[in-house]
């Protein structure tokens, strides 16, 4: 695994060659004597921040901040101000600075400083993503929000339940407590393509309600950035089949669009609540 790489910007030998000695080892470094180099060097290096000094000549450090902040590509670079002009600290941080460390700074102060700022970046960049659980049934692929999953299983034996539309017809009990399982090729009315040994039961939790979702496949769960979804407002087009009005946007998944659901799309909590009140108190008979 490759280490973040950082820029170091300064006319300074002295305090290039001390930023190296610290920060060796746990980034991959590139360096600018000026602030024109740097400028220069940032979209090549695409560094995961830059360490960047204020006195320099040719362009001063708050000059490179402004054009950095301008420019929509590198504005999200986090920029850790390093001079000892303590005085121009404030309007360096109203002009975007991540934070100032003023010199001279020891080299637990530069590396809490770095990591803080590699932090935040990375906590910025995580606001509005969507961490999804992708699943396939008869060759349809779709995602739903991992925060309605509480685990995926291979598909138990099951028994039948005495009631509810044939896409909710069995369930099985986990942990003492019934859990109904929804068939979602039945429900989207195509076929599976595996066998019900290798299907996978994806646990909901729906309302306080468990629910399981009777799968072909599923992907490992990922994180998706904000930049990769497409939000249902911004979605062309209105027809989506039954379920869009809890259709929550699409993900752009290489040259396709995968639909992203709100897991309520799949059974109404009428509907569990419903299922739930007569399995508990009956004792449904298991079948072969």
């Amino acid at each position: 695994m490759s280490l973040p790489s950082l820029l170091l910007v300064d006319d300074s030998d002295a305090i290039l060659a001390l930023e190296r000695a610290i920060l060796s080892g746990h980034y991959a470094l590139n360096t600018a004597s000026n602030g024109k180099e740097a400028l220069e060097k940032v979209n090549r290096v695409q560094p995961a921040a830059i360490l960047l000094d204020l006195s320099m000549p040719e362009m001063d450090g708050d000059e490179v901040l402004k054009r950095l902040k301008a420019d929509p590509i590198t504005s999200p670079i986090p920029v850790i101000i390093i001079s000892s002009e303590v005085s121009r600290a404030e309007a360096c941080l109203e002009l975007g600075a991540e934070l100032f460390l003023a010199k001279p700074f020891r080299a637990d102060e530069l590396l809490s400083a770095v990591e803080n700022a590699l932090a935040n970046a990375r906590r910025r960049a995580r606001q509005g993503s969507m961490a999804l659980l992708r699943l396939t049934v008869g060759g349809l692929e779709f995602a739903i929000p991992l925060d309605a999953v509480r685990q995926v299983i291979l598909q138990p034996a099951t028994r039948p339940l005495p009631l509810g539309p044939g896409y909710i017809s069995e369930f099985f009990e986990l942990r003492g407590q019934p859990v109904c399982v929804l068939d979602l090729a039945r429900r989207l009315e195509v076929a599976h393509q595996e066998t019900v040994e290798e299907r996978k039961l994806v646990i909901l939790e729906i309302d306080g309600l468990q629910l399981a979702l009777s799968v072909d496949a599923v992907q490992d769960p990922e994180e998706y950035q904000s930049s990769d979804i497409e939000r249902r407002d911004r979605v062309g087009g209105a027809e989506h089949g039954q379920l869009r009005d809890t259709l929550m946007g699409m993900l752009r998944a290489g040259d396709r669009s995968v639909p992203i659901f709100d897991p309520r799309a799949f059974a109404t909590q009428e509907l569990l609540r419903e299922a739930v009140h007569v399995l508990r108190p009956a004792g449904v008979e298991r079948s072969a």
